[in-house]
Order: C-alpha cells, then sequence, then structure tokens
C-alpha cells in the first residue's frame, strides 16, 4: 500500500477520471464484451482486467489503469483500491497500492508469464499524486512515513522491489 485518499466515493470516482485514469474491467466476461465492443466501434481497449488481490479479506473495491492503446498488454501504470473499513473525521478512507508494468516476466510460483513491475513502487506512488494533483480537486497531498517502514520486499509473483517507505496521503476537496 502506498497511498490514502480520504473522501466520498463519486469525489473518488470523479477525480480519477478527471486524471485521465479509466476503470478497468473487473472479469474476463466483462473484459471479453467490453474488448468486442470496443474493435466493433473501432475503439482503443485500455480496460484490460487486472488480478484480484486482498486487504481488509476482500478483493479490491477499485482498479484503475492509465495506458496507451496497443502497449497495454505489456506496459501500463494501475492501481487498486480498497475502501477501508474505517474512517478519518467522519470522511471514508480508500486504501491504493499503485505499480507500473513494465514488461513479463516468469511467475516464480506457477512458472507461468505474468507482468513485471517496475521495482522503482516510489515512481509511481509520484506518477498517481501528479496525475491527480493536475485535477485541481485535492485540498491537501502530504507524505508519511510510517514507523517501520517497508523499504524492499517481493511481489506475489517473486519479483522485487523498493521504496522509501513513504505513503502519499491525499484529501479530496
Amino acid at each position: 500500500m502506498n497511498f490514502l485518499i480520504m473522501g466520498s466515493q463519486s469525489k473518488l470516482e470523479k477525480i480519477f477520471t478527471d486524471a485521465g485514469w479509466v476503470h478497468v474491467d473487473s472479469t474476463d466476461s466483462q473484459a471479453t464484451l467490453h474488448a468486442i465492443v470496443a474493435t466493433l466501434s473501432r475503439q482503443a481497449y485500455v480496460e484490460m482486467p487486472m488480478s484480484q488481490l486482498y486487504l481488509f479479506g476482500r478483493p479490491q473495491d477499485y482498479g484503475y489503469a492509465h495506458a496507451e492503446p496497443i502497449q497495454v498488454v505489456s506496459t501500463r501504470n494501475h492501481l487498486r483500491i480498497w475502501k477501508a473499513p474505517f474512517q478519518f473525521q467522519g470522511e471514508p478512507v480508500w486504501v491504493g497500492a499503485a505499480t507500473h508494468d513494465i514488461g513479463f516476466e516468469k511467475d516464480q510460483r506457477t512458472g507461468g508469464v505474468t507482468h513485471k513491475i517496475d521495482p522503482n513502487i516510489d515512481a509511481e506512488r509520484q506518477y498517481v499524486a501528479d496525475t491527480l494533483n493536475s485535477t485541481g480537486e485535492l485540498s491537501a497531498l502530504v507524505y508519511m512515513t510510517p514507523a517501520n517502514p517497508l523499504l524492499t520486499a517481493l511481489t506475489a509473483t517473486g519479483g522485487s522491489f523498493h521504496s522509501d517507505g513513504r505513503v502519499l496521503v491525499m484529501q479530496l476537496k
């Protein structure tokens, strides 16, 4: 988790849309239908689904991506967001994890092929900050360092990543 957003669900959805992020498809059947419709209407399909990851005992509430049409298969900025089971000053808190797919690698768990993420996840956290801040819809944007920050770790597929450990905290207007 490398960012938090405080604000209503409608404001959360609006800021991502206004910043040019697209809500990704959440199921394979939804993706297939969407891809067919996009192809028939000669539009780019950039809403390719992402894997389900779990926080608070459930899969993400939202998946968003920034991607170029043809490159979306191998390269895209993307993130997952979960509504936290707590609030801050009466506002919902949304917890997010942002990473940048930069190609493919072997999944060390299954031997299959999966996306490789940029090991510098702080760059993707900054990308989220820059794109959302460009909308003018944030009232606050700060970085906080938790006690015992996570500086290096392995992804679910066995790749490594590194961070300065800070968490981006944003308040919606």
